[in-house]
């Protein structure tokens, strides 16, 4: 067998000693027993002083763009490698700049990442964030936040940014450090088995296809229940079955076939088939109500009491009370008076049978006419 790292027939790949470790660089072993801290190449980075490095970051800072702050630290710290999180925050705080590097420590961190400082040490506890400014952006942040720029600085001597630990994550025992395959545990087995569900009943135990019931129609007519159209142009009689009933709140029938309700008769002749404002019989004055004192057997306009200005509704200022003629309130763009209250038919029926007291809304009295001089 040959080595695939580099072609020798005495050992396999993971004895190899010039395999080199994708965390450090060096050769004689893997990233699994590297304990070195981890090879950070910045070659992508430009080549330039470290006073150059940072007046590009005051730049990319006044520009508030996080990005090319990132870039440009790592520029920084390119030209002066020792350079620690804890020495840039007191060099931004000495000179003012606003740009904070805030360490907090993350909860629920995933166990395939950690935090790895400037030099390439990882297992750090704080993650740093840059911030262009010192208070927290949200309220749930304030308990992770620093009490203090010295605190900060304390916590930037243990921390860095989240990057990959490179290390595979076992699916048998979820351990970093190898696979399923080399796992020296026993293989165990699944706590949970996956539920095949029906999308036709909506039951466990069979797919859609081995179904017994017969398949539904998701789009099918919901008045008919019939395919091929929508129910906006089905041609059948509007279907009860779904439908409340507004008198009784029993289900199967509208209000107008209500078995307790007495139907939709015509409140003028009490006669089924047509409404009140079809009716060709003469005008039944015993069930035609007042408006105005709420008495049967006159229309409001033929109403002997004084007039109850408390029912009137101002045209202008929509409030009751009074005439818009009376109004005090600053006169409206549109003029909102249409004629007032209509008679019987006008502004229709009450549900007792009388004239509608507020249609119209208007300040031109019970008559047909407009404005407030409407007789009665």
């Amino acid at each position: 067998m040959t080595c695939k790292e580099c072609d020798s027939p005495d050992h396999l790949v993971k004895d190899c000693p010039e395999r080199v470790c994708k965390n450090c660089g060096e050769k004689g072993h893997t990233v699994t027993a590297c304990e070195s801290a981890r090879f950070v190449d910045r070659s992508e980075y430009a080549d330039m002083s470290p006073e150059d490095a940072w007046k590009l970051l005051l730049k990319a800072v006044n520009e508030r763009e996080v990005d090319d702050v990132k870039v440009a630290i790592q520029t920084y710290v390119k030209a002066a490698p020792e350079t620690t999180y804890q020495e840039l925050e007191k060099k931004l705080r000495a000179e003012d700049v606003k740009l904070w590097l805030i360490a907090i420590e993350k909860a629920g961190l995933a166990s395939t990442m950690t935090n790895m400082d400037l030099q390439g040490n990882m297992e750090k506890k704080h993650t740093v964030t840059y911030r262009f400014q010192w208070n927290p952006p949200r309220p749930r942040d304030r308990e992770l936040w620093p009490a203090d720029v010295d605190e900060n600085i304390e916590r930037l001597a243990d921390a860095g940014e989240v990057v990959p630990r490179g290390l595979p994550k076992c699916s048998n025992c979820s351990e970093i450090g190898h696979i399923s395959k080399s796992c020296p545990q026993e293989k165990m087995e699944a706590d949970t088995v996956r539920t095949i569900m029906c999308y036709n009943c909506d039951t466990p135990g069979h797919r859609m296809r081995d179904c017994p019931t017969p398949r539904v129609d998701k789009f099918a007519c919901k008045n008919c229940g019939q395919s091929g159209h929508k129910v906006a142009d089905c041609t059948e009689p509007r279907s009860a079955k779904d439908v409340e009933c507004r008198k009784c709140n029993e289900m199967g029938h509208f209000s107008k076939d209500c078995p307790k309700g007495g139907g939709s008769g015509c409140r003028n002749c009490g006669q089924e088939g047509h409404g009140a404002r079809d009716c060709t019989e003469p005008k039944n004055m015993d069930k035609v109500q007042c408006r105005n004192c709420d008495e049967y057997g006159h229309f409001s306009k033929e109403c002997p009491k004084p007039r109850d200005v408390s029912r009137i509704k101002c045209s202008n200022c929509q409030q009751m009370g009074h005439f818009k003629s009376k109004c005090t309130n600053p006169i409206a763009d549109e003029d909102a008076a249409d004629g007032g209250f209509g008679g019987f038919g006008g502004g229709g029926e009450t549900s007792g049978g009388g004239d509608d007291f507020g249609s119209g809304g208007g300040d031109a009295g019970w008559g047909s006419g407009g404005g407030d001089s409407g007789g009665w």
